[in-house]
């Protein structure tokens, strides 16, 4: 009886072997009737000491409403990615945060501080980086902030009909040219060996020591146990993860695998020329088969038990 347990469980599980910047709330598009876009939403470039470069942001109408929008600008900087998640928060309106990597806030000239926009119409911002001679090589950060003020239609209690976005950035990512450093270090990379659920989660931390923003790569493939056909795989198209400088960042991806089985899984990470490759069985194991396995285990333990206590009776 035990053996045929014990061997029900082993096919259950071996069954499935074969096998950036802008955060906005949600709104009813059907009413929408004001809508400003900007572009690109981030600039990404190089900046000569001593140099001037020139770039500009697009405002775009995109409204349904007749009315022309309006907008102001002013400089500002944004979060380097310093909170639990790393994550690199462009949309900061602290104008007054000057660091290290924040320098060029001053350095940033804006001349058209407001505008308005028909609709279906484009207006340009210009905007002027004047890089000192005796600027650090490295990276450089800072945004300019949009704000919508746009007098609002009203219903007839004075309530704004639709909601707007009132104020956001785009980011402008610099690189001064010099020496910089390129130093990155992968702190963690993760992959469970058993799972309840047939939700697979590999994570990682990565940390980036240098002086110049880059993107971490991240390449998760899965195979089943006995094949090498792929499961799930991005590697292809790796996802990436923007790493500013001295911070780090948690990332994690995920592939949907059968309830029940055995899997391979690896997960390749990558910063500058650090690389990490971590492989690994994973049981795929629904509680359900967790208690059975359980149930069979103490059934087994207390038969032994059962069974020996049985023999020394009959040998007194």
């Amino acid at each position: 009886m035990i053996k045929k347990i014990i061997t029900f469980v082993m096919v259950a599980l071996l069954g499935g072997v074969f096998f950036g910047g802008l955060k906005v709330s949600a709104i009813d598009t059907s009413k929408l009737s004001y809508m400003m876009t900007i572009s690109p939403p981030r600039h990404n470039i190089i900046l000569i000491p001593g140099e001037v470069y020139e770039g500009s942001f697009n405002v775009t109408n995109m409204s349904n409403a007749t009315k022309a929008l309006k907008y102001s600008v002013r400089i500002g900087s944004f979060n380097l990615g310093k909170d639990e998640n790393g994550e690199v928060d462009y949309n900061s309106t602290d104008v007054d945060t000057v660091t290290g990597y924040n320098q060029m806030m001053d350095w940033i000239t804006v001349e058209k501080k407001s505008g308005t926009v028909p609709p279906g119409e484009i207006d340009v911002v210009p905007f002027k980086i004047t890089v000192p001679k005796d600027a650090p090589a490295g990276g450089q950060y800072a945004s300019l902030i949009f704000r919508d003020d746009t007098e609002k239609d009203r219903d007839g209690d004075g309530n704004v009909m639709i909601e707007n976005v009132v104020e956001f950035a785009a980011g402008i990512l610099a690189e001064v040219a010099g020496q910089t450093r390129d130093e990155g270090v992968i702190i963690e990379n993760n992959i469970p060996s058993f799972i309840l659920t047939n939700t697979l989660t590999a994570s990682s931390r990565v940390r980036n020591d240098g002086n110049v923003h880059t993107n971490a790569s991240y390449v998760l493939q899965v195979w089943p146990l006995f094949s090498d056909e792929e499961y799930c795989t991005n590697e292809e198209e790796p996802k990436t993860s923007l790493i500013m400088p001295e911070t780090e960042r948690y990332h994690a991806e995920t592939c949907d695998l059968p309830s029940i089985g055995i899997f391979r899984a690896k997960q390749t990470i990558k910063i500058f020329d650090e690389v990490s490759e971590r492989e690994k069985l994973v049981i795929v194991c629904p509680l359900w088969l967790l208690f059975i396995i359980i149930f069979v285990i103490v059934f087994a333990i207390m038969w032994l038990i059962a069974k020996a206590r049985a023999r020394n009776k009959a040998a007194n």
